[in-house]
C-alpha cells in the first residue's frame, strides 16, 4: 500500500485515481470478463468482490465528473477527493488477493470471515465517498436547472413586452416547439403530428391543465360557448396537459374531446416541455391546480392570462376587464347572472320579491334561522323567497342539511345551483381584482361585497342576505340575523330591519361582549390577493396565515 502510493505520490489526486482504477482494470481484466461469463449468482462468494469493483468505478467517475462540471466557487473540498482516493486505492489492494485465490482455486477458494468484513467495510467506505460526491452533483445540477429555468421564464416575459408582427415566437416558447419540433396533433387525426404554424397569424386559447381526468366542468364550458355562441370557433384551441399521466387516461380524455366534435389540438403527451413554462405558468399566471385559459390574439398579445373569470361572470371569453366591469353594481343580479340554476331567482329579481340567501352548515341553526324567518313575513304577510346556498366546501354535512331543508319544507334548495354560486364568486373577485387598483380594494363595494361573502362563509354557523329584487339591504352573520328576527315583532320592513339590526350589533358591542370575528378563507385560485384586509365586524388589520383543507368534514 505505501509502496502504490509512493509511487503515485508525483501526480495530482484526480490522476492518482484513475491511474491506479486503469492499472487494475489492465491487469485484471481478463478476470472481469471471467465474472460476467461465470455470473456471480453462480459463485455467491463473489458477489462482493464485484460489488466493491462497482463502487470503485461509481465513485472515479462520478469524481471526475464534479471536477469537471463544478464551478471552482462549487468545486468539491480536497479533502473529499484525498478521502475518495485512498478507499480506492486500500480497495484495489484489498481486492488483489482474492482474485489470485479465485483463479488459483476456482469454486474451492473461500474468504475468511476477517477478508469478507474487510471487503464490506471498504465497500461502505467507498459508498459513503460516493454519496458526498454524488450530492455535490445533484446540488450542482438542480442549480444548473434552476438557471435554465430562470432564463426560459425571462425569455419568454421578454417575448411578451416586444410587439410581434405575427404570433410564431410567443407561441414557439410556451410549446416549447422551437428548431422546428412538431408538438401538436388535433384530436380528430391524432397520428398527425403538425407544428405551431397552423396557429400563425390566430387568436389562440390555451387551456392549461394538470390533470387529464378532471376539470370536466371547464371543457364543458368551451363546448357551451361553441356550440351557444360560436365565440370559441374564432379561436383556435390548444389543450395543454403538463401533469404526468398514464397512457389509459390519455387515451380517455383523447376520446373525450373528440366526442366534443370540437377542432381541438393536444400537446402530445411525449412533447419535451421546458419547466421554465409551468414555473411561468404558476408564477405569473396563478396557475395552481385548476384550469386556467390563457387567450392571445393574433401577434401573441396577452388578452387574458385567464379567461374562465369573464366566461363565468359575464359568458364572454374575450371581453375586455374595463368593458366587463364598466356598468357592474353588487347585487343579486350580479351574483346569479349566467347561472343557469339560478333562473328562479332572476326571475323573482324581475318581479322585486324579497329573497333571502342563506348558509353555513349548522342544521340547528337552519332550523332556528328559516322557521323564525317563516313566522316573521307569514305575520307581516309578504312574499319572501328563501333559497339554502350551503358554503363554499362541499362536505359531507352540507349534503346532508340539502336532504333535511326538503325534508322538512323548510325553503328552497337546488344543490346544482351552490356550486357554481361559490364559484362565481371566487371567479368575480378574480375578475374584478384584474381592473381595480390593489389601494383601493376596500373602497370598492363589489369586492366589499364578496369579501363579505367569502367571510361569511368562514363562519361556524350561518348566514343571510336579504334583498328586494336584486338590491341586496340586510346582511349580516346568522347569530346577529336570528336575534334581530326573534326581536322584531313590528311587521316585516326590511329598511327597518336593517336599522334595528345595526342597533342589535351596537347594542352587542356596548355590553363589552365581543362580537365572534370570522376568517376569511381564500383559496390561491382566485388571483391577487391584498397584503392587508381588514376584519367585517371589528375592522382590524387581519392576520395572514396559510391553511391547508380537504374535502372532508
Amino acid at each position: 500500500m505505501s509502496a502504490l502510493i509512493k509511487l503515485l505520490s508525483k501526480y495530482s489526486w484526480d490522476a492518482k485515481l484513475i491511474l491506479i482504477l486503469a492499472a487494475f482494470a489492465v491487469t485484471y481484466g481478463g478476470f472481469f470478463h471471467f465474472l460476467g461469463v461465470v455470473g456471480v449468482d453462480k459463485w455467491k462468494s463473489l458477489e462482493k468482490l464485484r460489488s466493491i469493483m462497482e463502487a470503485m468505478v461509481k465513485v472515479t467517475v462520478n469524481l471526475i465528473k464534479a471536477r469537471t462540471l463544478l464551478p471552482p466557487a462549487s468545486s468539491l473540498d480536497q479533502s473529499i477527493v484525498q478521502t475518495a482516493v485512498y478507499w480506492t486505492i486500500r480497495s484495489v489492494v484489498a481486492c488483489m488477493p482474492h482474485i489470485f485465490g479465485f483463479l488459483a482455486f476456482g469454486q474451492e477458494y473461500t474468504p475468511s470471515e476477517s477478508e469478507d468484513k474487510e471487503l464490506k467495510k471498504l465497500r461502505e467506505n467507498v459508498k459513503s465517498i460516493d454519496r458526498e460526491i454524488k450530492a455535490e452533483l445533484d446540488g450542482y445540477d438542480e442549480y444548473i436547472e434552476r438557471n435554465k429555468r430562470f432564463e426560459y421564464v425571462q425569455k419568454i416575459d421578454l417575448c411578451f413586452n416586444m410587439i410581434h408582427t405575427d404570433n410564431i415566437k410567443i407561441v414557439n416558447l410556451l410549446l416549447c416547439a422551437e428548431g422546428g419540433l412538431k408538438p401538436l396533433f388535433q384530436v380528430s387525426t391524432p397520428q398527425q403530428r403538425v407544428g405551431v404554424e397552423v396557429l400563425k397569424n390566430k387568436n389562440v386559447s390555451l387551456l392549461v391543465l394538470r390533470e387529464l381526468d378532471f376539470y370536466q366542468e371547464e371543457i364543458g364550458i368551451l363546448v357551451e360557448m361553441h356550440k351557444n355562441t360560436k365565440q370559441v370557433s374564432k379561436y383556435e384551441l390548444v389543450c395543454f396537459p403538463v401533469g404526468k399521466t398514464s397512457q389509459s387516461k390519455k387515451e380517455d380524455f383523447e376520446t373525450m374531446l373528440s366526442l366534443k366534435k370540437m377542432p381541438w389540438y393536444l400537446v402530445h403527451h411525449d412533447h419535451p416541455i421546458n419547466l421554465g413554462v409551468i414555473e411561468y405558468f404558476e408564477n405569473k399566471w396563478n396557475f395552481i391546480n385548476k384550469p386556467i385559459l390563457v387567450v392571445l390574439d393574433p401577434q401573441g398579445r396577452l388578452i387574458s392570462q385567464n379567461a374562465f373569470p369573464n366566461i363565468r361572470v359575464r359568458g364572454g371569453i374575450d371581453l375586455p376587464f374595463t368593458e366587463l366591469w364598466s356598468k357592474a353594481t353588487w347585487g343579486l343580479q350580479l351574483l346569479l347572472h349566467t347561472i343557469e340554476e339560478g333562473n328562479n331567482i332572476l326571475q323573482w329579481i324581475k318581479e322585486e320579491r324579497f329573497i333571502c340567501l342563506y348558509g353555513g352548515e349548522d342544521s340547528k341553526w337552519i332550523e332556528d334561522f328559516t322557521k323564525m324567518a317563516q313566522r316573521v313575513t307569514k305575520k307581516a304577510n309578504i312574499q319572501f323567497e328563501m333559497v339554502y346556498m350551503g358554503a363554499r366546501n362541499q362536505t359531507k354535512r352540507m349534503k346532508q342539511n340539502f336532504t333535511f331543508i326538503k325534508h322538512n319544507n323548510l325553503s328552497n334548495c337546488w344543490p346544482e345551483l351552490v356550486s357554481k354560486f361559490w364559484v362565481r364568486l371566487e371567479s368575480i373577485w378574480n375578475s374584478r381584482m384584474q381592473v381595480i387598483p390593489m389601494n383601493t380594494f376596500e373602497g370598492d363595494d363589489i369586492m366589499k361585497g364578496i369579501k363579505t361573502m367569502l367571510t361569511y362563509d368562514g363562519s361556524d354557523k350561518g348566514w343571510a342576505l336579504i334583498s328586494k329584487g336584486s338590491k341586496i339591504m340586510v346582511k349580516a352573520e346568522g347569530d346577529i340575523i336570528l336575534e334581530c328576527f326573534k326581536q322584531y315583532d313590528e311587521g316585516f320592513v326590511p329598511p327597518g330591519l336593517k336599522d334595528f339590526m345595526e342597533m342589535v350589533i351596537h347594542y352587542v358591542k356596548n355590553q363589552d361582549t365581543k362580537l365572534h370575528c370570522n376568517r376569511l378563507i381564500l383559496p390561491v385560485t382566485v388571483g391577487k390577493i391584498p397584503e392587508e384586509m381588514t376584519g367585517e365586524i371589528c375592522h382590524c388589520t387581519m392576520e395572514k396565515s396559510i391553511m391547508y383543507r380537504c374535502c372532508n368534514d
